[in-house]
């Protein structure tokens, strides 16, 4: 038995992609718009939605909704959340769509028709987008569109998303949308009669809609449309009296809908060749997700990736520096000294070098993931690692972000949305900071080569194997980090909440090559992404931090005193010296006065204050005022602690000259307080590095948080978090190692 199918809609406004996972949604999605779409959060959550416009071919334009992949329209993510309540019109901020195109993937027909026998049900125009008809005909399973439209009672339009094959035909086809006839699929005798009982409580609903709703109401749907239907005494009474169990008629209803598919697909799929186990997927599949040599070659592409990062992104972030550099220096260099020189240097060119210098990182990053996602391995790789990663709360899906994270923790916590479990993946983005980011090298150098160095070892037994125990340090500083997510991701299970790690069931789907147009598309749109979103953040917090070190500003009296003090020492130039030579002494002797200047103005500005007034709270680390300093400009960047300590020293940046970080090396080993007791020490150097490993100490990550997670709460309770441990930390180590070492 069917109904009959209403009218088309009289004005076209708006569209939705509906479809599985992996069906080809989102290529036709970027066919159909192409450059002329957007990307944001729904309200109050981190799915994305993704918008865009289309020109018909009448001229007419109309909007796109690439709704979130759905296996079903009873959601078991906030994904297939937010893809119901569109469809269903349940979403006050989407209104619903005047056309559903339900995306097919002809070569996984029989999965893809039960979203279709859902999408029937809602009685909205519906066009049925064929694609992947190639793929089909490749497996000897080509499928007849017409005889499928025949079937579905809608237009079937066979297409090719990433050819942009069949396209303009789908654009023709949406001005014949219909709503599709019901079909029926009759459920066994007992669970009938069931529905038969409530719907008959149903008077204020359409009759051809009784049925569904009953069979809804009997499976216990949560949908918020059955909310007040639900509430309606009547309704309630029938449904007590019906005594059937909900997760029966949900089976029962499942296997209703494949009977009505199976007779679909073998009337619409041609015969042809294909043989199960015979594909190009299933034999490479043999390998790559082979438990032993699966793992050996999932490693070997992991590393090829992480090393590349390195290799390729490098001179490329050096690249953007020096851009920046130029630019700022273009902008400034015929300024006067003064507030507002400053404010463009220090702090806008600082703050969007601090900003553009991640971008070759995160592009690349994101090239990387949609080349493996795009080709079907990000999947496999998903797969392997679940086993290992579920011990501790995490997902399969979370070893991606977390690799990225050694690289940089940006691109890794965003990297985490194709996780589809809200608590999986709020643990994973928070333990992917206790990843040792390449920002946290700088300070592991500086600190290894000054304390573990020649100047340590030189004369002992060990001096021959001292690039082994700076290595050593190194790698444990990784392993500390890692040790550190584990155990945070264990708390995570344990305090999350229940349904914290779930089964991990995904689609493994059929290897293709990744089409160029797609891959920089998707490369483009989310470093686009970083670069509006947290790096707004990024520059205002930067602007602060600058404002912290230059204001108040030095009195005239004091910088007289401290360019007296140097100038007490007279210059030296030899008799012999060229007119060269003597310019570079002199230079070196301004210099000289200017880093003294530069570091009497920070001790004497806002950071330097709260260096002092927080020294007593990091004395039992170890720490003076001057550490302290160093430790509150790292909240901007990790890096930026070398460079803070080459002007707290008076030497200018160490990265601005590689003599420098050699002479920083050396002033802090030879400072001491005002009773000759050493600063620095090789305790109060591992105590550093257990902080730097542990604390969260980038303003980029925490923006970046904040914007995955839709708030401030879990950035400030990350940051809470990751300090506190980073302080106990470091303070049992300095305590203990000080006393079993002597310091």
């Amino acid at each position: 038995m069917t109904s009959a199918a209403p009218a088309a809609p009289a004005a076209l406004r708006t569209i939705a992609l509906g479809g599985n996972p992996n069906c080809g949604k989102t290529t036709l999605f970027n066919a159909l718009t192409g450059l002329r779409q957007k990307v944001a959060n729904y309200p109050g959550i981190t799915v994305e939605k993704k918008t865009g416009r289309c020109t018909l071919p009448d001229g007419h334009v109309i909007d796109v909704l690439d709704l979130p992949g759905t296996y079903s329209l009873v959601p078991n993510s906030p994904d297939e959340q937010v893809a119901m309540e569109i469809l269903r019109g349940l979403r006050p901020d989407t209104p619903p769509p005047d056309v559903i195109v339900a995306v097919v993937d002809a070569s996984n027909l029989a999965r893809n028709l039960y979203l279709v026998s859902q999408l029937i049900e809602l009685r909205q125009p519906m066009v049925v987008a064929l694609n992947m008809s190639d793929i089909a005909s490749r497996r000897g399973q080509p499928v007849d569109a017409a005889a499928l439209a025949r079937e579905l009672g809608v237009p079937v339009v066979p297409v090719i998303g990433h050819k942009r094959h069949g396209v303009e035909a789908l654009k023709d086809a949406l001005a014949q949308a219909t709503v599709p006839p019901l079909p029926a699929w009759p459920l066994p005798e007992a669970f009938a009669t069931a529905i038969t009982t409530v719907g008959s409580a149903l008077a204020a609903l359409p009759t051809p809609e009784r049925e569904r709703f009953a069979r809804r109401l009997l499976a216990q749907e949560t949908a918020a449309d059955l909310a007040a239907v639900r509430a309606d005494p009547a309704v309630a009474q029938a449904l007590a009296a019906t005594n059937v169990d909900p997760a029966a008629v949900m089976q029962a209803d499942i296997e209703a809908r494949y009977r009505w598919i199976d007779t679909i697909v073998a009337r619409v799929v041609q015969p042809g060749s294909f043989k199960p186990g015979t594909t190009m997927t299933d034999r490479v599949d043999a390998v790559l997700v082979h438990p032993v040599l699966g793992l050996g070659i999932f490693g070997l592409i992991m590393a090829t990736l992480f090393v590349t990062l390195f290799l390729v992104a490098d001179p490329l972030m050096g690249m953007c520096e020096a851009a920046v550099s130029w630019l700022g220096e273009l902008v400034t260099g015929n300024m006067d000294g003064g507030t507002l020189k400053s404010l463009l240097a220090d702090g806008v060119f600082a703050g969007v070098g601090g900003v553009v210098v991640f971008v070759p990182q995160i592009a690349l990053l994101f090239l990387f993931l949609a080349i493996l996602e795009d080709s079907g391995y990000l999947a496999r790789a998903a797969f392997l690692m679940d086993k290992l990663l579920s011990k501790v709360g995490l997902h399969g899906r979370s070893f991606i972000p977390m690799l990225s994270s050694f690289a940089c923790a940006i691109p890794g916590i965003m990297a985490t949305r194709t996780i589809e479990s809200r608590n999986e993946r709020l643990a994973t983005i928070l333990v992917a900071p206790f990843m040792s980011c390449s920002a946290r090298l700088p300070v592991y150098g500086l600190l290894i080569g000054a304390f573990f160095g020649s100047a340590m070892f030189a004369g002992t037994p060990y001096e021959p194997y001292i690039w082994l125990i700076q290595g050593g340090i190194m790698l444990a500083c990784y392993v500390l980090g890692i040790l550190a997510a584990v155990v945070t991701a264990y708390g995570c299970k344990l305090f999350l909440g229940k349904g914290a790690v779930t089964p991990f069931i995904l689609e493994l789907p059929t290897y293709k090559f990744p089409q160029l147009g797609e891959i920089l598309r998707h490369m483009w749109t989310n470093t686009a992404k970083f670069l509006t979103k947290a790096g707004t953040i990024i520059f205002c917090l930067s602007i602060l931090l600058w404002a912290m070190a230059y204001f108040p500003r030095l009195p005239n009296e004091r910088i007289v005193e401290v360019t007296s003090r140097i100038n007490a020492t007279p210059v030296v130039i030899p008799t012999d010296a060229t007119i060269e030579q003597e310019a570079e002494i002199r230079d070196a002797r301004a210099s000289e006065i200017d880093s003294a200047v530069a570091g009497a103005q920070l001790e004497y500005s806002i950071s330097g204050r709260i260096g002092h007034v927080i020294e007593p709270v990091i004395a039992p680390l170890g720490y003076d005022w001057k550490i302290g300093v160093g430790l509150i400009a790292a909240f901007a960047a990790r890096e930026v602690f070398v460079g803070h300590m080459g002007i707290v020293y008076s030497l200018g940046d160490p990265e601005d000259d590689a003599d420098k970080v050699g002479k920083l090396e050396e002033t802090i080993r030879a400072d001491t307080y005002s009773d000759g007791r050493p600063v620095w020490t090789p305790m109060v150097a591992v105590s550093l590095l257990v902080w730097f490993v542990l604390a969260m100490q980038c303003i980029s990550t925490t923006a970046v948080v904040r914007r995955e997670t839709g708030g401030w709460k879990w950035p400030l309770f990350q940051m809470a978090y990751m300090n506190v441990v980073a302080y106990v930390a470091a303070l049992v180590t300095y305590q203990v190692g000080s006393r079993l070492f002597g310091g």
